[in-house]
């Protein structure tokens, strides 16, 4: 097997042994039987695969308008786009790995798709599933915390997507973060001051600084539990710090907390122990992660009257990265009090140096957020990229003196990253749209020739030039190529379909002119309908099903009507004559003169009265029966 080729096939060598050697797809294998499954349609996979290995290459997405996009199920930010991360996920949640198959931004249905996933310890899995009618396959699995030592699952995971569109393999990545979403690094007690301090005594404040970050890619809402206990274990007091927002991209966060001392507890050893959780406790919650706890001792001297001041910017983002000179740019802001004492201070955004604007917010309560937003008007600001910078002026006593100190960090300051202004260009539209695709016939026989006329016009204000493609299913038909097609223009294009070389069955015949720039690329592909191909009769032919049109229908309808009032007509006609032929009938016929007929004799009814001939022995007037012999 060449170079080319052997890529693939590693997928599905690297899955056999991680399937039958690998403590973590073991484990994960009793939490989810349904693995068990998927591993008997990996090891199918790979055999039918194996047969197309051959003639099989790797070949750029853009380059054929074929492409697979793997995202997971984390909103905003999922991952879709060409090799793009996605959002962070914790142990036990379950990963929803998507692959969405296209051809021109046409879904493909029924293709099998393989996922490969690559664990931080270097074992992997694979997985297999087909794409549905919108064009996508799904799998899913759980990330493992039990059978496992948890860490060998904190990393970055690696999802690796593969399909094969006509005999070529396309393929798409994903990383993603696996740890505790929200993480409580340390805890420690200190005075207000922020030293570290080991006795507190009874009557007074313990003072509690909290660290903990976070790995997702947006701002996590989390509650903070705190208890204390005594040396003998008995829970002297407790607080919840509700809806705490903490900054995105593991960034650290300090949180500073004070609770108070009872007289009631006892003496000596006693732990502080921090909990973080998903919502407030009386509501639906779960545990972010371990807690982390210190200990320090209480005394029955020198209790402390301890106050935190301290305020952050947790987030900021504007409404767009790229604008053009003159648009406005939104940007929210997220502020908050991490301290324990209510206050008011200025808010202000900057671009580089240059002040935005400034807002005052008045009165926030501890642990408490509000959201502002700004506008950045960019109609005086030059073309370049500037650097948006949220912050608030240190208040009086504020701890982030100290941790500047202490850690070099300071909460105040949030830089959001880099908004490039573009020179106001003029208004260019660029909008191709196709509006019809009509096919001679839709039924035809293999061999034959299918007509298909490409309607095609420029809703744009731009003169284009552009390619227009026909396609049955994903297979190409032809391209016919469109030259300087003016706004407003319309042009009609005739496309060729040989059948010789496709097989019986139903085909999906599409239109497609893709236009770089088109500001509405829904309409630059038209799907006409279905074709059936099937194959030639034996002779004599029998013609395919033939439409008659709805006039012809109401024509034969008419013509029908008409013969059957003739044939009406006729049998009135005809039963008026035999009643006019009766009436004659009963007329008296006058004798025969003898001089007609001098050798024939007569006779007499007796019935009607009437003469005939005697050799009828029947009265030809009446009927009535006389016998030979009478006269």
């Amino acid at each position: 097997m060449n170079s080319k080729n052997t890529s693939f096939a590693v997928i599905f060598v690297i899955a056999e042994y991680s399937l039958k050697n690998s403590e973590l797809m073991r484990c994960m294998m009793k939490m989810n039987a349904g693995l068990k499954k998927l591993a008997v349609m990996l090891t199918i996979t790979a055999i039918l695969l194996s047969f197309t290995q051959a003639n099989m290459k790797m070949v750029s997405s853009s380059d054929t308008g074929r492409k697979i996009d793997v995202f997971t199920q984390k909103e905003p930010y999922s991952g879709k786009g060409p090799n793009m991360p996605s959002d962070a996920f914790s142990p036990q949640e379950v990963v929803i790995l998507y692959a969405l198959v296209t051809y021109n931004e046409i879904p493909i249905q029924n293709l099998l798709v393989a996922f490969n996933v690559k664990i931080p310890n270097n074992t992997s899995f694979s997985l297999t599933a087909r794409t549905n009618s919108s064009g996508i396959a799904t799998v899913d699995f759980a990330i493992p915390q039990k059978c496992v030592n948890v860490s060998e699952a904190f990393g970055k995971w690696f999802a690796l997507a593969k399909v094969l569109i006509g005999g070529e393999a396309f393929e798409d990545t994903v990383t993603f973060k696996v740890d505790w979403i929200v993480k409580l690094i340390s805890v420690r007690t200190i005075d207000q001051n922020l030293t570290y301090r080991a006795n507190f005594g009874i009557g007074g404040d313990v003072g509690l600084e909290i660290s903990l970050t976070s790995v997702a890619m947006i701002v996590k809402s989390a509650t903070i539990a705190i208890v204390i206990q005594d040396e003998l274990n008995v829970p002297v007091n407790s607080s919840e710090i509700r809806d705490i927002k903490v900054t995105p991209n593991e960034k650290l966060v300090f949180l500073y907390s004070k609770l108070s001392i009872p007289k009631y507890a006892f003496v000596g050893k006693a732990k502080a122990t921090v909990s973080a959780f998903t919502a407030p406790l009386n509501d639906s919650w779960a545990p972010y992660c371990p807690p982390v706890s210190t200990e320090f001792f209480i005394v029955t001297y020198e209790p402390l009257k301890i106050t935190f001041h301290d305020v952050a910017v947790v987030d900021a983002g504007p409404s767009a990265e790229t604008v053009e000179r003159g648009q406005p740019i939104d940007i929210a802001t997220v502020v908050q009090n991490e301290g324990t004492e209510t206050e008011s201070f200025n808010v202000s955004a900057y671009y580089n140096h240059v002040t935005i604007g400034t807002l005052r917010v008045t009165a926030l309560t501890p642990y408490s957020h509000l959201t502002l937003s700004f506008t950045f008007d960019t109609s005086t600001v030059d073309p370049g990229n500037y650097t948006i910078t949220v912050s608030i002026p240190y208040l009086v006593n504020e701890v982030d003196f100290r941790t500047i100190q202490l850690y070099n960090y300071t909460d105040n300051v949030f830089v959001d990253g880099i908004i490039k202004i573009k020179p106001k260009l003029p208004i260019v539209i660029h909008d191709i749209a196709v509006v019809n695709v009509k096919v001679s016939k839709e039924i035809l026989y293999i061999g034959e020739v299918l007509q298909i006329n490409v309607s095609v016009i420029n809703k744009g204000a731009e003169t284009e030039t552009f390619d227009v493609r026909t396609y049955y299913d994903s297979s190409l038909i032809e391209t016919l190529h469109v030259s300087a097609l003016a706004p407003n223009n319309r042009v009609t294009l005739t496309f060729v379909w040989n059948t010789s070389f496709v097989h019986e069955g139903f085909y999906l015949i599409s239109a497609s002119a893709p236009l770089t720039n088109d500001i509405n690329p829904a309409d630059n592909i038209f799907v006409n309908g279905i074709v059936q191909v099937t194959a030639r009769p034996p002779y004599p032919q029998i013609p395919p099903v033939w439409k008659i049109p709805i006039w012809l229908l109401a024509l034969l309808f008419l013509l029908a009507m008409l013969i059957g009032i003739l044939l009406l007509l006729v049998l009135i006609c005809a039963l008026l004559r035999r009643r006019r032929r009766k009436k004659k009938d009963k007329m008296v016929i006058p004798p025969i003169p003898p001089t007609i007929m001098p050798f024939q004799r007569s006779k007499k009814c007796k019935a009607c009265g009437k003469e005939f001939l005697e050799v009828y022995t029947f009265c030809p007037y009446c009927f009535t029966f006389h016998g030979k012999d009478y006269k």
